[in-house]
């Protein structure tokens, strides 16, 4: 079966539907791989999130002092995240099609977590951050019917995007009680 990107709708209707979406970023199960994320920021660093979501993320930065923009084609998305933090920008864009945002470079990291793994064109988006601007990617070891790809090992997260980033700390978090992880890679854009 060919794999085809979720419409904007389909995900509108999972950040709709689904309750740990839609309450305070303690109660997700990405909880503890934000908290790890925060740790890897110097204090004030400007963020850029592609992928944004519903905001639980970004209330989290905004809470630590990072100067926030989002990133979602999710309306849903957005307006969670708009309504949870009024604080913190975010745009309603297609990362696929516009990527000006992130080439403009306005920020200090730019953070793509469980994003990549959903587009084709992973390459390309994370090949459009500016050199030397710190990134930071989480990928899972676990697929879906929304993800072209995923990684059965640290190193293989690594090898696909090392062309692209250099890498600084790379780890590896375990997702609840089962098997699934999570590969967590920061550094910076190499050129």
């Amino acid at each position: 079966m060919d794999k085809r990107p979720l419409e904007p709708e389909e995900y509108d209707a999972i950040f709709r539907d689904v309750p740990h979406y839609r309450g305070p970023p303690e109660g997700s199960p990405y909880y503890p791989l934000w908290k790890t994320i925060l740790e890897l920021l110097e204090p004030g660093w400007r963020i850029i999130d592609v992928g944004c979501g519903p905001g639980q993320f970004a209330r989290l930065c905004v809470n630590a002092g990072h100067p926030y923009v989002g990133l979602d084609f999710s309306e849903e998305a957005i307006n969670l995240a708009r309504s949870r933090v009024p604080e913190a920008k975010f745009c309603l864009t297609d990362v696929a099609i516009d990527r000006y945002l992130i080439r403009k470079g306005d920020y200090d990291v730019a953070t793509f977590v469980e994003f990549l793994e959903h587009v084709e064109d992973d390459l390309g988006i994370l090949g459009s951050v500016p050199v030397r601007k710190n990134v930071i990617i989480s990928v899972p070891n676990y697929g879906g019917r929304e993800h072209f790809r995923f990684f059965n090992s640290i190193e293989s997260a690594i090898s696909r995007y090392r062309k692209l980033v250099y890498f600084l700390k790379c780890g590896e978090l375990s997702w609840g009680t089962t098997t699934r992880r999570v590969y967590l890679l920061f550094g910076v854009r190499a050129p």
